[in-house]
């Protein structure tokens, strides 16, 4: 018997093609939730709203965070027992939904609970896009973490895993119901990081479908060429500077004696200062961005940059 699922996707300005994926989408997921976190409602609300979407301008309230928590109460008010989480720009590949369900079905089976009360997480292989590779998956036993060979063929249908990037991941009832709503004081990134670790906490497993592969952009990626060596850089705006830095720390004081792999998110903000500093417009900015999310991460201060240093909050969230 096939699980009722709905989809949620997070929208922030979204382009023309982008709103008419979103209109190729509805026409795959029945309970397709779009949830805008633009600041103003756009025109194009009415016009999905017309062909049956739920349309829910959130405004960025609570961020990205925020948008995931409004828009699953929405698809578990229709009924829905998986909830998948969709970018704007995610394109799925023919199938995707049927082969997820399946192996959630698969997942249902293994927690040994009433099917209902079933809580688990299942995520795709994720391709990115800018590095034309399937980004690194790391498995789970015991408190163990290593890295899965993805060079390898996979008999089993699905794998323990320690960690899952949101987009294109499902969340079953059963574990929205026992880990709770996304933490909004994160607003962006490493949500779903701080998700799969109260997860884990709570013995919700964690499953990786190495059947299914989702082609999703990571950020904009560039490469410049340094003495023969090509050095890849992100140039994100300083306020996403202070919030990867800073959640990664409180993430890490949080977690790391029940799991102390944790530590290794920590390493992804310091393989981009390099980079950063060498390749990427407004440094100063970024570095004081980057240095006042470390203070607050040691620290524990989280929620929204401008409510937590209204001044310079402002400057490091003005456009580039």
């Amino acid at each position: 018997m096939a699980l009722p699922f709905g989809a949620v996707v997070v929208t922030y300005f979204p382009t023309d093609a982008q709103v008419a994926n979103l209109h190729s989408l509805a026409g795959a997921c029945e309970r397709l939730c779009v949830v805008d976190n633009t600041p103003q409602a756009g025109g194009w609300h009415r016009a999905l709203a017309d062909a049956g979407v739920s349309v829910l301008h959130n405004g960025n309230r609570g961020g990205i965070a925020g948008a995931f928590n409004c828009g699953i109460a929405e698809l578990e008010a229709r009924g829905a027992e998986l909830f998948f989480l969709l970018d704007q720009d995610s394109r799925l590949p023919p199938g995707y939904f049927d082969a997820m369900c399946q192996a959630a079905m698969v997942a249902r089976g293994r927690e040994g609970e009433r099917e209902e009360d079933a809580a688990f997480l299942v995520g795709p292989l994720v391709h990115d896009t800018n590095l034309d590779a399937l980004i690194p998956q790391f498995g789970l036993q015991g408190k163990r973490v290593y890295q899965l060979d993805l060079r390898q063929p996979f008999t089993e249908p699905l794998m323990r895993c320690a960690f899952m990037i949101s987009s294109g991941s499902l969340i079953s009832r059963g574990a929205w119901n026992k880990v709770g709503r996304f933490d909004e004081r994160y607003v962006i990134d490493h949500v779903d990081t701080d998700y799969c670790m109260r997860a884990l906490g709570r013995e919700v497993p964690l499953y990786l479908n190495p059947h299914v592969v989702l082609r999703h952009q990571i950020g904009d990626i560039r490469a410049r060429s340094l003495f023969g060596w090509k050095i890849h850089f992100i140039n994100y705006p300083a306020a996403r500077r202070y919030y990867i830095a800073r959640n990664a720390i409180d993430l890490s004081r949080a977690h790391v004696r029940a799991f102390p792999a944790i530590l290794f998110i920590n390493v992804y903000t310091l393989k981009q200062i390099l980079p950063m500093l060498m390749f990427e417009r407004d440094r100063l900015k970024k570095t004081i961005a980057l240095m006042l999310g470390c203070f607050d991460g040691m620290f524990g201060r989280l929620g929204g940059l401008v409510e937590a240093h209204p001044r310079m909050g402002k400057y490091l969230s003005r456009s580039e």
